[in-house]
């Protein structure tokens, strides 16, 4: 009767398969519930234990007290020592530098730099006082060349013109001297070396000391001439130019 009971569903009374959890008809569990536990009050279990309490009598384990010496413990004061070292390793290897010895500095000190050394500069040409007067001569036109291209066109003072001419011998020396006696009484002077103006000397092999006071006519480097006291001798208007006949670029006092 017991088997006959078991194979009928309580819920439905349709009959329940072999092994069956559940109604195939209802749905209905078929398995007993689990006897249900309740927790222990003080009033029941006699005096109150050391655990602590819930509000509704219920006694609950105490969390357990931290361990320091837990491995979970250590981390974070060892985590801070190793900043706090990180943190000393740095400033120290700001204020000493790499080697120790000082702040490094990205840029040299001002303070320390030596003073930049300027050249006084100078109205003579840079030449070798002991080469030949006639070499010294030929690179100070060198150097006036520049000078002299700009005067191109135009009238201009002429104190002298040195050398042999055509290639002939000539006192070099005296050449030399002439030039400079001039270039201390007129610093402004340049030197020429003709057979590099053929439109404005005739002959070549020689060294003309103009002065660079350009005029679009002869009449104001006459003028000149008159007013620095100089003979038709020592002063005449010359007109440089890089084409023409040189008797038409010649004017004297």
């Amino acid at each position: 009767m017991s088997d006959e009971k078991d194979s009928v569903c309580a819920s439905c009374g349709d009959e329940l398969l072999t092994g069956a959890i559940y109604c195939i008809s209802c749905g209905a569990s078929i398995l007993p519930f689990p006897e249900q536990q309740r927790p222990l009050f003080v009033d029941e279990v006699g005096d109150e234990p050391t655990g602590s309490r819930s509000p509704r009598g219920v006694f609950y384990d105490a969390p357990p007290a931290h361990d320091p010496g837990a491995p979970g413990g250590r981390t974070l004061p060892i985590l801070v020592a190793i900043a706090v070292l990180v943190l000393v390793a740095g400033v120290l290897g700001f204020i000493f530098g790499k080697d120790g010895i000082g702040p490094k500095q990205s840029e040299a000190d001002p303070s320390t730099d030596p003073a930049p050394t300027t050249s006084e500069p100078t109205d003579e040409p840079s030449i070798d006082a002991d080469a030949p007067p006639q070499s010294q001569l030929l690179r100070i036109s060198r150097l006036d060349t520049e000078a002299a291209s700009k005067l191109i066109g135009t009238w201009i003072p002429q104190l002298a013109a040195v050398g042999a001419g055509d290639g002939g011998d000539a006192d070099w020396d005296g050449a030399l001297a002439r030039y400079q006696k001039l270039k201390s009484t007129h610093p402004e002077v340049l030197l020429l070396d003709t057979g590099e103006w053929p439109s404005s000397y005739a002959k070549a092999g020689m060294y003309a000391v103009v002065v660079p006071r350009a005029s679009d006519t002869s009449g104001p480097a006459l003028e000149w001439c008159v007013e620095q006291g100089l003979s038709r001798t020592d002063c005449a208007a010359k007109r440089l130019e890089v084409s023409g006949d040189p008797t038409d670029n010649y004017d004297a006092q």
